[in-house]
């Protein structure tokens, strides 16, 4: 697998953990009390919406970040 595909999966990963624990952490009143988002409301549609966000940029970071890596590797 070329690096750039690697780094937009583990970019993508990183990106919803990045976001996703400090939400609960958030919304559980300082302790992890469920991994499940709020119930189907105008709120949790800009949680899922902003976890989607958070796994594309990560994504595109990620992908970057390989793609660079396999342009001077080459290089060499």
């Amino acid at each position: 697998m070329k690096k750039w595909k690697a780094g937009a999966i583990i970019g993508a990963v990183f990106g919803l953990i990045s976001s996703y624990i400090p939400l609960l952490w958030w919304y559980g009143g300082r302790a992890i009390v469920s991994f499940i988002p709020p119930t189907p409301s105008l709120y949790s549609f800009g949680v899922y919406y902003g976890l989607f966000l958070s796994a594309i940029f990560g994504a595109l970071i990620g992908a970057t970040v390989g793609f660079v890596i396999d342009k001077y590797r080459r290089k060499r």
